[in-house]
């Protein structure tokens, strides 16, 4: 039989309407806050691999140039008090010897992957590696919640911690810290100028110069929450 055309958009709404429905268990999400998670940015392709330095540089340079932008205002007045930043990266490293690596996420309203000045938001502490290993995975998180709100330098507080871990890569125990400052520290907090466009960095700093020692970024997610 041949649905008239004012059943057949009914028809259709009804279908659209379960997909929604059975698309919302899926998600198992209690909508009890009414706020969702929303991925911010994805890299495209890897990034230029890290090596024969042994001063900080950013693993976020090549792979098209682009890098997590935290649009002005995002952490300002009251919607954005206690607004969240996750960011998730993943790698290989490489080593000879055993040379210690310092992991570093920094904030600033530069763009571009040289610029090295930005805030540091998470560090990790030097980090013994494994002796002559290659492409060996790694993995980094880091969580910031603003906990005060304000224009102008230094007038934004965040709460940062997270870690970075690779079984493979790195001495044990494996997982370390990071914080704002050097681990282990009291003091997880940092502060920026909310009310201006920022831009992530993600760097690395070997203690010893070789075109064996090399670290690269492959994924990196930027999400935000509430």
């Amino acid at each position: 039989m041949k649905l008239a055309t004012y059943q057949a958009r009914d028809l259709l709404a009804l279908q659209r309407a379960r997909q929604i429905e059975r698309r919302r268990d899926w998600l198992k999400c209690s909508g009890y806050t009414g706020t969702w998670s929303e991925l911010m940015f994805v890299n495209k392709s890897d990034y230029t691999a890290y090596a024969s330095s042994s001063t900080e540089g950013s693993l976020l340079a090549g792979g098209g140039n682009e890098q997590p932008i935290i649009p002005a205002t995002f952490w300002l007045g009251k919607p954005g008090t206690l607004r969240t930043i996750s960011l998730l990266a993943r790698g290989v490293l490489s080593t000879t010897s055993t040379p210690t690596i310092i992991f570093q996420v920094r904030i600033g309203s530069t763009s571009g992957s040289s610029f090295l000045s930005g805030t540091s938001v998470g560090v990790s502490a030097a980090i013994t590696t494994q002796s002559g290993v290659s492409n060996k995975w790694w993995e980094l998180r880091l969580d910031l919640v603003c906990t005060i709100t304000g224009i102008g330098t230094g007038n934004t507080t965040l709460a940062g911690a997270g870690v970075v871990k690779s079984p493979g890569g790195f001495a044990s125990p494996f997982t370390y810290a990071l914080e704002p400052t050097t681990p282990d520290t009291a003091t997880w907090t940092a502060t920026v100028d909310g009310s201006v466009t920022n831009y992530c960095n993600l760097s690395a700093t070997f203690s010893a110069s070789s075109s064996s020692n090399t670290c690269t970024c492959k994924q990196l997610f930027m999400a935000g929450l509430n």
